[in-house]
């Protein structure tokens, strides 16, 4: 197919290379363009399709044929939403780091949308929802704990989701495709405490395939699984980057991704800082309980070494959904407070990459008004949730206590 490559790379604002290069499969087995994709539909399902039928079926080609004649994927929607706010995006991302293959992948796109050679370049399979946290921002299908909770509640969901059929055909699917890798990304659930996790990195170190990319999302809580010592088998990769989820520290960590324990994180990220073949991101869901002290959170980070300046991997999620959740469901007089505190420390602040992302917050949090629409939502669910675990939001967050009443 003829295609014009500094159009589509450059200029095209529907163009992503993900449709080329990877698929996204979530817990409980559904594929996806990617992780940030609208979830209302699917590509396919890992319990009655192989990703090698899904790469080529009709959903698959029809994307790729949008996107190469510059229409809207409805799919993609979150992302070209996310984009009237902030240039860091996925389909950025996917248009950066996999250029290279465009020659071999987009070039060879046939008139009906196929790509013969099915190679995952970007692995991001998410074998389970088995996590130890269970964040206020998350829910049940990437969190075992939520699902628990729930289960406690009386609804019935399973409190363990697997994207495999039972069989490990998707495992060995995975494991035939790891050859093709670029990167290969691990996220949950809770990856460090998940076993395909560990079975594909046995699987790399076998193979002598040590030069792929390892990229985490992880809650950062442990360093070992059953009788894997996770930095002894980390020794054997070049390039590992490990972005340790992190919205708050100390008590307000503890109440945003319950079942943290402060001081293990702290110690955790020095230890992965200390690794030669590790770079240490802080990867950070924006939101209500933090948006008008974020500020304070980079200050302790930097001041704790947690953070460097240096650092080029920051990651500030700049999360709609669900949007009671969200910062822009804040009072206008908290968001003001919030306003100035990012202000006032990018004012000083030597970091261009933390100070382009808080000015990004900063406009997003302040480019609509959720208050009125779901103030209500907010005050139930933060009442629900600190009443089954025993937390409380106004002593917690006494800056924002005035709020609940609203």
């Amino acid at each position: 197919m003829e295609v014009n490559k500094q159009q589509l790379l450059e200029e095209s604002k529907t163009f992503c290379m993900f449709p080329w290069v990877h698929m996204y499969v979530s817990p409980r087995g559904k594929v996806y363009p990617c992780c940030t994709t609208d979830t209302s539909s699917t590509l396919g399902d890992t319990h009655t399709e192989s990703l090698k039928e899904i790469w080529n079926n009709d959903k698959m080609k029809q994307i790729r044929l949008d996107m190469l004649n510059g229409k809207q994927v409805d799919l993609c929607r979150l992302c070209y939403k996310m984009e009237e706010t902030t240039p860091h995006t996925w389909r950025k991302f996917s248009n950066d780091k996999f250029e290279k293959y465009f020659d071999e992948t987009v070039v060879k796109t046939k008139d009906d949308g196929s790509v013969d050679d099915f190679k995952l370049r970007f692995i991001d399979v998410r074998f389970s929802n088995i996590c130890n946290f269970a964040c206020r921002t998350c829910g049940a299908e990437c969190s075992s704990m939520w699902a628990a909770e729930n289960r406690q509640k009386g609804f019935n969901d399973y409190i363990v989701l697997h994207a495999d059929d039972h069989k490990g055909n998707l495992l060995n699917e995975v494991l035939s495709q790891v050859q093709y890798a670029d990167t290969i990304y691990f996220a949950g659930g809770e990856p460090l405490i998940t076993e395909e996790h560990y079975v594909i990195l046995e699987n790399l170190i076998k193979q002598n395939l040590t030069h792929i990319k390892l990229r985490y999302n992880t809650n950062t809580s442990t360093i070992s699984f059953k009788s894997f010592d996770l930095i002894d088998l980390w020794k054997h990769f070049k390039n590992i980057e490990v972005q340790c989820s992190i919205d708050h520290y100390g008590e307000r960590a503890e109440y945003i991704r319950h079942g943290t324990k402060w001081g293990d994180i702290e110690n955790n990220i020095k230890l992965f800082r200390q690794q030669p073949n590790i770079t240490v991101g802080i990867s950070t869901v924006l939101s209500v309980f933090n948006y008008n002290t974020i500020t304070d959170f980079y200050r302790y980070m930097l001041d704790k070494q947690l953070m460097n300046y240096k650092d080029d991997n920051l990651y500030l999620t700049l999360t709609s959904d669900p949007k009671h959740f969200c910062s822009k469901n804040l009072p206008w007089y908290i968001k003001n407070a919030g306003h100035h505190d990012i202000n006032s420390f990018c004012n000083y602040l030597d970091y261009k990459q933390l100070k382009d992302f808080l000015i990004e917050a900063r406009t997003f949090t302040d480019s609509e008004n959720y208050w009125d629409l779901y103030k209500e939502k907010l005050f139930l669910a933060i009442y629900k949730i600190d009443k089954t675990r025993g937390q409380d939001f106004e002593k917690t967050f006494p800056e924002l206590a005035s709020m609940l009443n609203g």
